[in-house]
């Protein structure tokens, strides 16, 4: 079995290269963009999702593709489509000419028409598999937390640990389902182990929907703090991004709004029909990130 991964220098793409290593029997090639990936019992090759002839080398020989790599962050739109849409395109174009078996594609929980600019590049992206002549599946993660990862839900974790009173953005109520990047990264293993699933969009969300003030008052209480929150207009929060946008600021980009107040399915019932999925809780995440040395 040979294996293309693409993301690999992620968060989530370092540990699943880490896992899928013990289950043997596979050979691993990571696709290198910006930043240098080296593991041992893989092979890199240096590639870009805009550049055809670097896939094409990247996808030769290959079985099947997990297909992590995204712009998650940008403040030019035009970006986000470029790697999340035409790249997810031109990836899955040059896998049918090689013959690629199946193409696992991480998408968002926030992949919709009113998830952002972001969100609506990732929609854009699942519709380009969903089209594709691959066996495919989509997985849509939600909130992802763990060790090494600075932003979002961890990015909340670290003001929690360090500052008497957090930011939120609006009122607070919007619900999340944080889930850990451990539980993530054995979904992934599990649904690359199924021969075939059948063309199925998954849910990966924590087991639990909660408010953001919840999950601030449940951050503080696993670590013994008491904490108060101030409550940021969203008006207020546009016009401040609006106002770095000026200068070029990449600190805040306008469709992190979108994306977090946006509605979003979080059931994973069928998930666990189909593969073995039993995501830990917010305390259980956090002992086991505690464990890891964070």
């Amino acid at each position: 079995m040979k294996l293309l991964i693409t993301g690999a220098s992620s968060t989530l793409g370092k540990n699943l290269t880490t896992e899928l290593l013990k289950t043997g029997n596979i050979f691993i090639r990571l696709l290198e963009h910006h930043l240098p990936v080296k593991r041992e019992h893989c092979e890199t090759i240096k590639g870009d999702l805009q550049d055809v002839a670097s896939l094409t080398k990247a996808c030769s020989g290959v079985d099947t593709v997990i297909h992590l790599a995204a712009l998650t962050h940008s403040i030019s739109v035009k970006a986000y489509f470029e790697v999340n849409e035409t790249g997810t395109e031109n990836l899955i174009k040059t896998c049918q000419k090689n013959k690629v078996g199946r193409f696992i594609y991480v998408s968002s929980a926030a992949a919709s028409e009113e998830g952002g600019e972001y969100g609506i590049s990732k929609l854009r992206g699942e519709e380009k598999v969903q089209e594709s002549m691959l066996d495919w599946a989509i997985l849509r993660p939600s909130e992802i937390y763990g060790p090494d990862m600075a932003e979002g839900i961890g990015k909340l974790l670290s003001w929690v640990k360090r500052f008497a009173v957090i930011p939120v953005i609006g009122n607070g109520s919007y619900f999340l389902s944080p889930v850990y990047v451990g539980d993530i990264v054995q979904a992934i293993v599990e649904v690359f182990k199924k021969d075939f699933l059948g063309k199925k969009t998954l849910n990966l969300c924590g087991p639990e929907e909660m408010t953001m003030n919840e999950l601030i008052d449940r951050f503080a209480l696993n670590q013994n703090v008491q904490r108060k929150k101030l409550f940021l207009p969203v008006w207020l929060v546009r016009m401040g991004i609006g106002f770095l946008s000026v200068f070029k600021s990449d600190l805040a980009c306008s469709d992190q709004i979108p994306r977090l107040l946006c509605e979003k399915d979080r059931t994973i019932k069928e998930t666990q029909t189909v593969i073995p999925y039993n995501p830990r809780n917010i305390e259980e995440g956090l002992l086991s990130f505690r464990s890891q040395g964070t």
